[in-house]
């Protein structure tokens, strides 16, 4: 079982080389399925054809579906989500406004990854490939189990004790509605669903992630900072794909000055991305839509490569003894050291560069040990760790 996302910034031709890869794996005898976490979503138009919410057959062995989060959403949290509307109704919001605040932060990026894992844990398909949104979007959307894991590891226990304990005298000092024993149980199996994501999607055998750029300064500066994130949150990247590469074939004054300005850019993209594959896909002088022009895009991309082979795996978070001092590492590309802060709270180690920010659960021989020291060397992270 494969499941490959496609990421990078808008606009790059993440939907058009998804559907291509797809149409290239089916040929090969592959049960795939290609689909799209993107609210706008485009990948109907890429294959020429009119898809939905669930899996519709495109071609022999290619099924193709848009995810609608908002039906994903009301099948999975609509116990939790009619409480809090009933809460933030309690607290004097109007209807809509309150059924608005019931959808928690990046629960609806949440609901698109479940709706992945729960397709490739039903054996269908031997290939999923994922059309995703935005580098924003998507980074939203990878670390939104994270961030969830926390709160429902943190607080939930917490409030399920104080529910309990109020539960019998609340209707004597409030109006608030208090939770009842079905929604701590949709918690608890949103909770055990979370869990179960996180060995699928950090298996670098079974889950890569495929970055699709323009050699463009600020697309690639983009990229660069994408596939630092995307190591910050231990998710494997297997091959970058440079798109609408211009052909030697293109003629006069200004493909000449874009092809020189491309060749610049491709080198920057061959020395910062030299450890894994780099993949053209050339500019086309027709629009890239219907099955015969992928099936034609993908032979030029993957040539005798077969789509479903993990082309790179990144290096895996390490521990070593150094007398009764540990280090833990592993790889940031391009991150920098004016960017980045780490510090460990109990059995938590906290990273965050930039914005972003990921809790990693420590093995337990770091679990109360204070950092000592957090150092980048050659795009991996070592943080020193001291004695309890």
């Amino acid at each position: 079982m494969r499941i490959i996302l496609f990421s990078g910034k808008g606009g790059v031709g993440k939907t058009t080389l998804a559907a291509a890869t797809g149409v290239r794996a089916a040929s090969r005898g592959h049960r795939t399925l290609v689909m799209s976490t993107d609210a706008a979503h485009s990948l109907g138009d890429s294959l020429a054809m009119r898809i939905g919410p669930e899996p519709t057959r495109v071609a022999p062995n290619l099924d193709a579906m848009e995810i609608d989060v908002h039906h994903e959403l009301e099948r999975e949290f609509g116990p939790i989500r009619n409480f809090l509307t009933r809460f933030f109704k309690g607290q004097g919001l109007d209807e809509v406004v309150a059924d608005e605040m019931a959808v928690l932060p990046g629960m609806e990026e949440l609901f698109s990854l479940l709706r992945v894992a729960e397709l490739a844990q039903a054996g269908k398909y031997d290939l999923l490939l994922v059309d995703c949104a935005p580098t924003g979007e998507t980074l939203r959307m990878l670390a939104a189990p994270d961030v969830l894991r926390f709160y429902f590891r943190k607080i939930f226990p917490v409030q399920r004790l104080l529910a309990r304990t109020v539960r019998p005298i609340a209707p004597l000092v409030t109006s608030l509605p208090m939770p009842e024993d079905d929604v701590f149980a949709a918690v608890k199996r949103l909770y055990e669903r979370i869990e179960r994501l996180d060995p699928l999607l950090r298996d670098p055998q079974v889950t890569s992630i495929r970055i699709v750029l323009a050699l463009e300064k600020m697309v690639i500066a983009e990229s660069e900072r994408l596939f630092t994130y995307l190591g910050l949150y231990g998710y494997s990247v297997d091959a970058v794909i440079a798109n609408r590469v211009l052909p030697a074939s293109f003629k006069g004054t200004y493909f000449e000055r874009v092809g020189k300005a491309q060749h610049i850019h491709m080198k920057r993209v061959r020395e910062g991305f030299s450890s894994m594959p780099i993949l053209e896909s050339p500019l086309r002088e027709e629009e890239v839509m219907g099955h015969r022009l992928l099936a034609t895009l993908s032979d030029e991309v993957y040539g005798e490569r077969d789509p479903l082979s993990v082309f790179h795996t990144s290096r895996p978070p390490k521990v070593e003894r150094r007398g009764d001092q540990y280090i833990f590492s592993f790889d940031l590309p391009f991150a920098s050291s004016d960017r980045l802060t780490a510090y460990a709270a109990g059995d938590e180690l906290s990273v965050t560069i930039d914005n972003w920010r990921r809790n990693i659960i420590l093995p337990r021989s770091l679990a109360g040990r204070e950092v000592k020291e957090a150092r980048l060397r050659s795009g991996r992270l070592r943080v020193l760790f001291g004695g309890r």
